[in-house]
Formats: structure tokens, C-alpha cells, sequence
């Protein structure tokens, strides 16, 4: 957990949940691993799946760092503002990317920094999102760009009206008073609500090692290039896209109640295990969660969540899946 939260909202996991018009979402489940000098971007686009010259040019994208085997080890939110280039990760994945990118980055004019006790990630969403976000910095960043004033404090527009904020400890407390005056805290439940009807999925270190970035539907949201050149595990993934067919694929579901499913539980058809959950949350007696599902599984429907579990609904995600060859 990043542990500013936890020192001045020491009861942030139980705030309500809250529909105003303005939310503002502590983070304490999500950290910042810090990239500065000049070689990182070039070090990154070895690493990763994203095409960080994109990254470069100032947009704000998804990606991932897999294993030999072209799975998913950490996923991450990647920006760029000022001289640093910034991953927006589970905090409970940081110190192992952090380890796992140290072995690579000796040969590289670039240096990494585990952000927990220097950066707290704020979500800020509602009408007036961009209005907290403006008095705050002074500006405001279009949708899938980022920001950052003359105080070191940056902000990424993550969707509509919705925007990820990172700000350092130094004015963490006074900013957090200064946002308050016009907009109320909720849980973070209220933030990962908001990712999964987007269909924005985050590996956590339950789901890690398991899935492959066009099974998480990456692709869709740029961040998987196909022409970039090299990355630890790239052969595996262009060979799936080339040559390859997809059995299961990221799909959005809902099931009526509140108790939130851990991370790993099975989707079943009838007695038999054809998906697992990549993350849930559960808000007003719903329970939204993105889940790997056989394809062949989700077009025949009759989906539940455990064995002889609750009925699935399917709900549609807001963008178009890529022309990966499927089965």
C-alpha cells in the first residue's frame, strides 16, 4: 500500500461510496515507479509492450512487462511529464518490477525509484472533475494526455471527467484540505468501478504470470505494438498475433449482490472452469469484474461466477477488439 494515504486518511478504505458531483478517490492500492535520465524511454521500449515514442510525444498509455513466455508480469499506466517518465502500478507489485527492471537497467543512463513515500495517486472523477483539476494545477490535460505544474505535481486524463493525480508528500496535506472545499471523498472501490466499465484491466500479483497482453485486450487500448522491434517476450506475443489463435479473451461481466470475488475465482459453464477473474468491485448490490473467458464459452452464454454459482450478465466494452484470429 502507498503509505502517505494510510498517514493522513487512516480510515480511507471504509469512506462510502457516493454519486456527487465531484469524487475524490484515494489511491492507496496504486504507486509510482519514477524513471529519470536520459536513456529511459529507450531502456522501457526494450522491456515493455508499449511503444514508448509514443509515450515520448505525451500520451498516456497502458502496457505491460511479461516473462520469456510472453505473460503478463506487471501492468502498468505509462506517462511522461517533466523529465520523468512515470509507471502507474499495483503498490503491491512495485518493489518486484521494481527488482525485475534493476537487472536490466545497469546498462542504461537511467535511474529508478520506488515513489511510495514520495507520491500519493489521487483519482478525481464527476461534472467537475476538470474544474478540481484546473484549480488545483492550472490547467488541465486532454483524455489520454498528462501534465505537471511548476510544484511537481502531475495529472493524467484517464477517461471522461476522469482524471489520475499524483502529488508529493510535501503538499499532500494542504492540497487534500484545498480539494475538499469542492468535492467529497468516496472509497476506492469507487475508481476500480470506473476502470472495469472501461475495460481497463490491472494485473495484480494474484493474476500475475498468467495471461497474455492480447488476452487482457491491451491491444485495444494501445498498449501492445506490433512494429516497435524487441521486448522481453515479444516473440511470443507477435507469434499469437501473426500466427496464432485466440481461445480467450478479456470480458466485462456483472452478477447481482456485494460480495466481491477474489481474484482467480472461476467462471463456469455448468460444471465446467472456462474463465477466471482479473479484478472486481462491488458498488450498490452489483458486482462489476473483468474476467478471461473461452470464447467459445461466452458466445453460448450461461456463464456463472463459481460452480453452480450466481448468473452472469454480459455487459459490452466501450471500445472495439482488434482482428486477432480467434477460436
Amino acid at each position: 500500500m502507498n503509505t502517505l494515504w494510510s498517514t493522513l486518511l487512516p480510515d480511507a478504505p471504509s469512506l462510502p461510496a457516493s454519486t456527487g458531483p465531484t469524487l475524490l478517490i484515494p489511491l492507496p492500492s496504486l504507486a509510482e515507479l519514477t524513471l529519470t535520465g536520459p536513456e529511459s524511454a529507450k531502456f522501457l521500449q526494450g522491456q515493455a509492450t508499449t511503444d514508448f515514442r509514443e509515450i515520448e510525444k505525451g500520451r498516456v498509455l497502458p502496457g505491460a512487462i511479461c516473462s520469456l513466455k510472453g505473460r503478463v508480469l506487471f501492468s502498468f499506466i505509462a506517462m511522461k511529464t517533466g523529465d520523468n517518465l512515470r509507471l502507474i502500478m499495483p503498490a503491491e507489485q512495485l518493489a518486484d518490477a521494481l527488482a525485475h527492471l534493476k537487472k536490466y537497467a545497469i546498462f542504461s543512463k537511467t535511474e529508478l525509484q520506488d515513489a511510495r513515500t514520495s507520491i500519493a495517486l489521487l483519482g478525481i472523477a464527476g461534472k467537475a472533475a476538470n474544474q478540481q483539476v484546473s484549480d488545483l494545477l492550472g490547467k488541465v490535460p486532454d483524455t489520454g494526455e498528462a501534465l505537471q505544474d511548476d510544484q511537481g505535481r502531475w495529472a493524467a486524463g484517464i477517461g471522461e471527467s476522469r482524471y489520475l493525480l499524483g502529488i508529493g508528500s510535501h503538499s499532500l496535506e494542504a492540497d487534500w484540505e484545498q480539494l475538499q472545499k469542492d468535492g467529497q471523498a468516496t472509497s476506492e472501490s469507487a475508481w476500480w468501478a470506473a476502470e472495469i466499465a472501461a475495460g481497463h484491466a490491472t494485473v495484480f500479483a494474484a493474476a500475475r504470470d498468467l495471461f497474455q497482453p492480447q488476452e487482457l485486450n491491451y491491444p485495444a487500448l494501445d498498449g501492445v505494438s506490433y512494429n516497435k522491434g524487441c521486448y522481453t517476450g515479444q516473440e511470443v506475443v507477435a507469434r499469437l498475433y501473426f500466427r496464432g489463435k485466440l481461445k480467450q479473451r478479456l470480458y466485462r461481466l456483472e452478477v447481482n449482490g456485494s460480495e466481491t470475488p477474489a481474484i482467480g475465482s472461476g467462471i463456469f459453464a455448468g460444471d465446467a472452469r472456462v474463465g477466471d477473474v482479473v479484478m472486481a468491485t462491488s458498488q450498490e448490490g452489483k458486482t462489476g469484474l473483468l474476467a478471461i473467458v473461452k470464447n467459445k464459452a461466452m458466445a453460448a452464454g450461461g456463464l456463472t461466477l463459481g460452480e453452480n454459482g450466481k448468473a452472469l450478465t454480459a455487459l459490452p466494452l466501450p471500445y472495439a477488439l482488434p482482428a486477432e484470429k480467434e477460436e
